[in-house]
């Protein structure tokens, strides 16, 4: 993801056991499977995606990882991307995090993916290697015995994994630097095809101190050793500010890896990148500076970019940086970095390199050389950009932020390149050699990493009028989804955001919508045309500002606002007017609210942290805490229904029929219950279908109910579990959909049935 989503998502669940298949056997439910379908929404890509792998030995064959979505495979005949790991279970969704990528340049049917989401919040633990023998179709899983997050800071560099060309049992993976796994931080090694890891104690310790990115690349070079035998020279570089400051960031072994000793020569002050060893051995690495006011170790806050080359045979070290365009560039937009490249293994001194945090109406920059440095094109100095695949990105000139680069191996005109809002590719890359256009068009198709924080499928609108779906978005603000097949033309505006934190439709009157979030022009703004256009409210409530972002709900007839703002201190505060002036409630801050589902009076609260909850009769004036304290988790209101409230979480499900006050019944069935939405009706019902993310019977899945949970049918399947749902909502309109958003980053799942 990019910079205004930070630790959004949930951060995993349970780790899978030793060995078990992503995409597993479907397990025997306790109800009736449904006829579902699965897909993602259509919004085309807009998340991060750190690498594209190219591999060697069979044309056309491409892998992507991105930071929270998982990974794909490339489909040439129809150029799409297929996700690999729509299968993860929800003890799995950490492994969503991809955080490097390998293939065995050997055997075209092998694939290798580390991932871990970092800090487990139910197991506080690991990460593990997903190994598959063919092309991502199915893996098998072993847990490490450590944590590591690919969407930590740091996840731009690479490949931290590798398989010895040799001999392609052998694997090495580097860590990164973090301080709560000084134990375990540095180089690991596996000799049997990924089965078993042992840490390379030999190899330099690392500083264990959050800094950098920790071991940044494996390199083995293929010419030290022969075929069947392990590769005895491997360099490993250390990208941390310790080893940066003496230039002691590239460490060579010269017999197997058992020993390791420093590689004289290095730049200092820089930080490396990306390393990858060419035809021509040379070792190619990029290299960036830490920008002191950031936080960020790569892809954000590198500035003062470097590209070298060490000569493998002759031990020597030359600055092959191409050259600076400051002079087109505005002050610190001049101190871009250096991270992607890609060298070619079919060509020797073909090489490309991409700047890294430009920041300008440039774009990042694609330089290619193909005499190995000693002359470098700047790809992008002149390019077309063909936005079809996403129209809402806007119309731009430039290759987007935070790229990375993959040549063809088979067509030196063909390349990708990726960046914070997916991938672009080309098929004229050669033509800038001549001064000439190059033209670039997102090739994204089947890549969905959004992250959802806030879905709405409002009702029919009173001229006849509808739209399936309505989404807020984490980083890319929202969208009206006309066709859940077709990107969306355009984000939220007027006013703009980054992350859409919550969204809510008067159910008696669905074209209009209310919304609030964070990074953009105004915090939150109300919609008449069912999320087609936006007016931005005049003000905030007391004490929140343009940022707080928080949760929204309007009632039923749309004569009343309540928003709980996510700023600190903060109390929820109520509209009643078309000027949006905001009076503060009695609600403790941060409490979140929602709308009765068809009284236009009445709204709830629930305070999670002391459990209570909280009705208002008067629009949100006054409020009552009519019941007793409630250990649960989450409140919600199905749309049609008056007075009647649910409560859901790990202990399960409640309901409530009498407006918040008197009995609250718990229903039998479903337990540790994630996420919880209503959809229309089935035939002959009059309860809105219910749909919920929980255990049943010891089963984890997705549940459907058509008679107000007194039954439940098993409607997911193990092809489709996606890590697990954190969120659900039913579409009013149309029997058996639902809208979904995973556990991890896969962007709006819907899932459709036709009965």
């Amino acid at each position: 993801m990019r910079k205004t989503l930070r630790h959004v998502l949930l951060k995993g669940l349970a780790i899978g056991a030793l060995a078990v298949s992503a995409v597993a056997s479907t397990l025997v439910a306790p109800a009736s499977a449904q006829s579902y379908s699965w897909q993602t929404v259509k919004i085309g890509g807009g998340g991060y995606v750190p690498a594209v792998i190219a591999h060697p030995g069979q044309q056309n064959l491409f892998y992507a990882r991105t930071d929270v979505g998982g990974a794909y495979r490339y489909n040439s005949s129809n150029s799409t991307w297929v996700p690999l790991l729509d299968g993860l279970t929800p003890s799995q969704a950490a492994y969503d995090n991809v955080q490097a990528i390998a293939i065995d340049p050997n055997n075209t049917q092998k694939l290798y993916m580390v991932a871990g989401g970092g800090h487990d919040w139910q197991t506080n633990c690991c990460g593990g290697v997903l190994i598959s023998n063919n092309q991502g179709a199915s893996f098998t899983i072993v847990p490490l015995t450590f944590e590591l997050n690919g969407n930590e800071r740091g996840r731009s560099v690479g490949e931290r994994l590798q398989v010895d060309p040799n001999l392609g049992s052998v694997l090495l993976y580097g860590t990164a630097n973090t301080s709560a796994g000084a134990s375990t931080n540095g180089l690991w090694k596996s000799t049997d095809s990924g089965a078993h890891w042992s840490k390379v104690t030999s190899f330099p310790a690392m500083s264990n101190n959050d800094t950098g990115a920790g071991v940044s690349f494996v390199a083995f070079y293929k010419p030290s050793g022969s075929s069947g035998q392990a590769t005895p020279r491997i360099f490993a570089a250390v990208s941390t500010p310790a080893a940066a400051s003496s230039g002691a960031t590239l460490y060579q072994s010269t017999n197997g890896g058992s020993t390791w000793s420093q590689v004289p020569g290095a730049p200092t002050g820089q930080l490396p990148q990306r390393g990858q060893i060419g035809p021509d051995g040379n070792l190619y690495i990029t290299y960036s500076q830490h920008d002191s006011s950031s936080s960020g170790w790569g892809p954000d806050g590198l500035v003062h970019g470097e590209v070298w080359k060490y000569n493998i045979p002759g031990n020597s070290w030359t600055n092959i940086t191409p050259p600076n365009d400051s002079q087109q560039l505005a002050g610190w937009f001049a101190d871009y970095g250096f991270s992607g490249l890609s060298v070619d293994p079919a060509h020797s001194g073909v090489v490309a390199v991409m700047s890294i945090n430009r920041y300008d109406g440039h774009g990042e920059a694609l330089f290619r050389t193909t005499n190995g440095g000693a002359n470098w094109v700047d790809a992008t100095a002149n390019v077309n950009i063909n936005l079809t695949a996403a129209p809402w990105n806007g119309t731009r000139g430039y290759i987007g932020n935070w790229s990375g680069v993959a040549l063809d191996p088979f067509n030196t005109n063909h390349a990708f390149v990726t960046w914070g809002g997916g991938i672009m590719s080309t098929q004229n890359l050669t033509a800038s050699a001549n001064g000439q256009t190059v033209n670039f068009a997102l090739d994204q198709n089947g890549v969905e990493e959004g992250v959802p924080l806030s879905l709405a499928s409002p009702g029919v609108f009173s001229w006849g009028g509808s739209v399936p779906l309505v989404s807020g978005m984490g980083d890319m603000c929202g969208f009206f989804h006309a066709s859940l097949t077709q990107p969306p033309a355009e984000a939220f505006s007027n006013p703009t955001c980054g992350n859409t934190t919550s969204l809510d439709w008067a159910k008696s009157t669905p074209s209009i919508l209310v919304r609030v979030g964070q990074f953009g022009s105004a915090a939150g703004g109300i919609s008449y045309n069912g999320g087609y256009s936006w007016s931005p409210f005049t003000s905030n409530p007391a004490g929140a500002t343009a940022n707080g972002g928080g949760n929204v709900a309007i009632n039923a007839d749309g004569s009343a606002i309540v928003w709980s703002p996510g700023d600190s201190g903060v109390a929820p505060a109520v509209s009643t007017n078309s000027t949006y002036s905001w009076t503060s409630t009695s609600l403790p801050a941060g409490t979140p609210v929602v709308a009765d589902g068809a009284n236009v009076n009445n709204f709830y609260a629930y305070d999670r942290t002391n459990g209570k909850v909280y009705v208002s009769t008067n629009k949100g004036a006054s409020w009552t805490q009519p019941v007793t304290p409630i250990a649960w988790h989450t409140l919600i209101t199905p749309f049609g229904k008056s007075c009647d409230v649910w409560l859901y979480g790990y202990s399960g499900l409640v309901h409530n029929t009498t407006c918040g006050s008197g009995t609250w019944t718990t229903l039998s069935g479903p337990t540790s219950v994630q996420a919880m939405g209503f959809g229309k009706a089935a035939s002959g019902q009059s309860y809105p279908a219910i749909y919920v993310s929980a255990t049943l019977n010891g089963v984890v899945g997705v549940y459907r109910s058509v008679n107000g949970g007194s039954s439940w049918a098993k409607i997911d399947d193990a092809q489709h579990q996606y890590g697990g749902f954190r969120m659900l909502t039913g579409d009013p309109k149309t029997f058996g959909t639902v809208y979904a958003a995973t556990n991890s980053g896969r962007g709006v799942i819907v899932g459709t049935s036709p009965n």
